[in-house]
C-alpha cells in the first residue's frame, strides 16, 4: 500500500484562510454600489411618474367637477347673458356687440334678481362662482395662465352679436399647475400649461 505523505501544516492553514485581495474587494464593492444606485434611481423615477399621474388625475377630476357644475347651471338657465363683472358688479354686453366678456350671468327662473354668476378674477387668475344673496363666492379653478373669457358663438364658430337666440357658450382655461399633489407645469417644468375648452348651450326654451 502506497502511503501519501502528509501536507505541511502551514500549507493547510494557508488554503483554509485564503480571502479576497484588496483589488477584488474594491471591484466587488464598486459593482454592489452601482447596483444599489441603479435601484435607488429607478425608484425615484417611479415615484416621480407616480406623482405626475396622480397630479393629472387630481387636476382632471377637479376640472371635471367645475365644468359639470358650470354645464348644469348653463343648461338649466332660462335667461343668460355674457358681460363683464366681478362678485359685486356686472354689466352685460349690449345688443349688436360681440357677446364676449370675463363673466356670464345665469337666471334659473324669470326673476332676474336671482342669479348665478361666473367671473374671471384677473388679479388672482382664477374662475369664481357667485350666487345672489350670498356674501362669498366659490373658486372653481385656480392658477390660470390665460385671460379667460366667456363668449357666445353661432353654429359656424363666429361671435354672436345679438340677444335673440341662446347660442353656444364657449370658454377656455389654461392652467399653470396640477393639484393633488401640487405639481408645477410652467417654464422649466414638464409643460408650459395644460388646456381645457368648454362648450355648452342652454336646454331651456326662451
Amino acid at each position: 500500500m502506497k502511503t501519501v505523505p502528509a501536507q505541511p501544516r502551514h500549507l493547510i492553514i494557508g488554503r483554509c484562510t485564503r480571502a479576497f485581495t484588496l483589488t477584488e474587494a474594491l471591484v466587488a464593492t464598486a459593482v454592489f454600489s452601482l447596483a444599489i444606485l441603479g435601484l435607488v434611481y429607478i425608484q425615484l423615477i417611479g415615484l416621480k411618474y407616480d406623482q405626475m399621474v396622480a397630479s393629472k388625475l387630481g387636476a382632471s377630476e377637479t376640472s371635471r367637477r367645475g365644468f359639470d357644475l358650470l354645464t348644469m347651471d348653463i343648461r338649466t338657465a332660462k335667461i343668460w347673458s355674457v358681460g363683464n363683472g366681478n362678485h359685486s358688479t356686472y354689466t352685460p354686453c349690449g345688443n349688436d356687440t360681440n357677446q364676449l366678456g370675463n363673466a356670464i350671468q345665469l337666471h334659473q327662473t324669470t326673476d332676474t334678481n336671482s342669479y348665478i354668476r361666473y367671473f374671471f378674477d384677473t388679479a388672482q387668475r382664477r374662475l369664481c362662482r357667485a350666487v345672489s344673496g350670498k356674501p362669498h363666492f366659490t373658486i372653481i379653478a385656480e392658477n390660470l395662465t390665460n385671460v379667460m373669457d366667456f363668449r357666445a358663438e353661432k353654429y359656424d364658430g363666429t361671435l354672436a352679436q345679438d340677444l335673440q337666440y341662446k347660442y353656444v357658450i364657449v370658454t377656455t382655461m389654461e392652467f399653470a399647475q396640477y393639484h393633488y399633489p401640487l405639481t408645477q407645469v410652467g417654464p422649466n417644468h414638464h409643460y408650459n400649461y395644460y388646456r381645457m375648452q368648454f362648450k355648452t348651450a342652454s336646454h331651456c326654451p326662451n
